[in-house]
């Protein structure tokens, strides 16, 4: 027994340890006792940062003549619930790393942590070589600390383009610190700070300046359906990167102006090997017996969007540098970036003065008097018409030649020109570009309205419903239709509806179809009562008074309805809806009932002038919605003669 007396003291001196090191790692009276506060202030929030400091530093790489910059970023979480278990999340790419993530607890004492890390996707975005290391964090007791501990490293400051202050989680308090050496010219630029408590101190340590933000309370971030990006919203920071010297006090300009930006992504195009051999092939293939020049853009622009496949993913400098022409033609796929450089070198082999274009979607709020990276995130293509561009975008498939998708319509574009750039802003369509439109015939069958419903789409109305059709299964795409055509009237059923082709993009999109709606008839007292609008277009939009951000519609636009009801025989009008009219900032309502003969004729427009509406507006748009469902749940009334 006493040979192994020894091993039984060690492995019980190890459990008392960690039964020790444990009861350490438990909250205190006084850290439970605040968490309850907080909760109690802040009732729907289970996890805070009780405190984040962030410290930026750049230094010289010799070897490769670039500014590198190391970003330290410690964050203590603060549970206010009994448990907790949120994620942590941290990005990267071929242009930084990150060095250090780890997790303590409020001793400092190293935590063993599963970190996983894995690509990161999304759309219409210049590079997306972008990876996603993540944890998560748990929190057994109210009152529990944790500590993450990371360290990220940028390659090339022309990179390092952005900060927010916001979080998922409130930040009770926190200091974002950067120290910028004599040798780097750049300029820290705010955003949307507004009512944030967010205070920024300046000064000198040595030949250095020294930046600190502090900030208070600032509430979590929250994503939201429809909401606006959130450079229009969160508090942040650009650093705008404009040159430095070398360890030789040779100046190296980065982005002092618009020009070096241009100067920069037009260094890459000009690296782009191009050769035509097959794509010149191709265009005189695409245009052979064509005399107008439209005839011969819309054959290009429409092969291109029709044959390759756009995707978003690219590596490394790729990001911004676009594939060579012929290699997106051979492949049948490419980016933003790659299907407009094909596009130029289509036009231009077919004689055409066409140019690549930088844009920023509506996601971004910028322009180009920022010189950054973070301007655009998009790609097109102009053909330069009497000095005028026309822009063509390859990645829309559906979209006509001469129209733009919404999410760069108004934005400014910088234009290919040579040694120099043109800014111009893609034009703004009105709402009667985006038109649907309704005729229709009824007749009451018992408790169901059945006829015949010719509708018609333009502009987006067309191309978003083609693409979600072309887009689906065969045998997914009756539910496309059923729910465009009924706009999620469950009551509602289609047949026999017309065929159409999806490629003409020039013809309006007409859709002609037999119609029933059951049970949109009822009778009391030999009187009928029904409502005729089987599409309650905004009826159930009113906003949530819950939500945080403001809501952003996909586009401006018209719907129309113009619907005959014939009476049953041996009846006659009791009573109509009164008419509707709005007119607000948001809305132009007009739709009323008339009685012409044997015959109702039921007539309606809605216009949404504007795609935003502010959080603090939500108030007048409900109103307004409200009036328009109130006008739809009125019912025709027709009495037995």
């Amino acid at each position: 027994m006493k040979l192994f007396a020894p091993a039984m003291t060690l492995s019980l001196l190890l459990l008392l340890s960690n039964t020790v090191n444990a009861q350490k790692d438990k909250p205190t009276a006084q850290e439970v006792s605040k968490a309850k506060t907080l909760k109690e202030k802040y009732e729907d929030e289970d996890v805070v940062i009780s405190d984040k400091k962030t410290e930026i530093t750049f230094s010289r790489n010799s070897r490769t003549n670039k500014v590198e910059v190391r970003e330290e970023i410690t964050t203590t979480f603060f549970s206010l619930a009994s448990r907790a278990d949120i994620g942590y999340s941290t990005g990267y790419d071929n242009e930084s790393s990150i060095e250090t993530l780890n997790l303590t607890d409020k001793r400092n004492k190293r935590i063993a942590w599963n970190i996983n890390d894995e690509a990161y996707s999304t759309q219409s975005i210049f590079h997306n070589d972008y990876r996603v290391k993540y944890a998560k964090l748990t929190f057994p007791l109210q009152g529990y600390l944790r500590t993450v501990k990371e360290v990220k490293e940028y390659k090339d400051i022309k990179y390092f383009t952005t900060d927010y202050f916001v979080e998922p989680y409130r930040v009770i308090k926190g200091t974002m610190s950067i120290t910028i050496p004599e040798w780097l010219e750049m300029e820290i630029k705010e955003y949307h700070f507004g009512n944030n408590d967010i205070k920024r101190l300046s000064k000198k340590v040595g030949a250095d300046t020294q930046v600190t933000f502090k900030i208070n309370n600032l509430s979590p971030m929250k994503s939201e359906y429809r909401m606006p990006g959130n450079s229009y919203i969160y508090p942040h920071v650009l650093y705008l990167t404009q040159s430095f010297k070398d360890s030789k006090g040779a100046e190296i300009t980065l982005f002092k102006e618009t020009q070096d930006l241009y100067n920069w992504y037009s260094s890459l195009v000009n690296d782009v090997d191009i050769q035509t051999t097959d794509i010149a092939v191709k265009v005189n293939e695409l245009t052979a017996g064509l005399t107008t020049d439209d005839e011969k853009v819309k054959a290009i622009y429409y092969w291109v969007q029709d044959n390759i496949k756009y995707i978003a993913f690219e590596d490394g400098i790729a990001g911004f540098k676009p594939d060579s022409p012929q290699n997106v033609f051979s492949k049948k796929y490419g980016d933003c970036k790659g299907m407009a450089i094909l596009l130029k070198t289509m036009l231009i082999e077919a004689g055409y003065d066409a140019r690549l274009v930088w844009i920023g979607t509506d996601h971004i709020s910028y322009d180009y008097s920022t010189p950054s990276l973070s301007v655009d995130n998009h790609m097109i293509t102009a053909i330069m018409v009497d000095g005028k561009p026309i822009f063509i975008d390859g990645t829309e498939k559906f979209n006509s030649y001469g129209t733009f998708a919404t999410r760069i319509q108004g934005k400014q574009a910088l234009i290919e020109n040579g040694d120099s750039f043109l800014l111009k802003k893609v034009p703004q369509a009105t709402p009667e570009f985006n038109k649907e439109i309704y005729q229709g015939t009824f007749k009451i069958n018992g408790n169901d309205l059945v006829g015949i419903m010719n509708k018609e789409l333009t502009g987006e109305q067309a191309s978003s419903f083609l693409y979600d059709f072309t887009g689906m299964e065969q045998d997914k795409r009756q539910e496309v239709m059923l729910k465009v055509l009924t706009d999620g009237n469950d009551n509602a059923t289609v047949e026999n509806v017309s065929a159409f082709d999806p490629t003409d993009r020039d013809a309006i999109l007409k859709l002609n179809y037999d119609m029933k709606v059951s049970n949109a008839v009822s009778s009391f007292d030999d009187n009928l009562y029904l409502e005729l609008d089987p599409v309650r277009y905004l009826a159930n939009w009113t906003m949530d008074e819950d939500r945080q951000n403001s809501y952003k519609m996909n586009n401006t636009r018209v719907e129309q309805k113009n619907i005959s009801l014939e009476l049953p025989a041996g009846y006659t009008v009791e009573t109509l809806p009164d008419a509707i009219s709005i007119d607000n900032q948001f809305l132009k309502v007009e739709a009323h009932y008339t009685l012409d003969g044997n015959q109702i004729n039921y007539n309606s427009q809605i216009k949404i002038k504007t795609r935003l509406i502010e959080k603090n507006q939500f108030d007048t748009w409900n109103t307004a919605i409200e009036q328009i469902k109130n006008f739809y749940d009125e019912q025709i009334v027709l009495k037995k003669a």
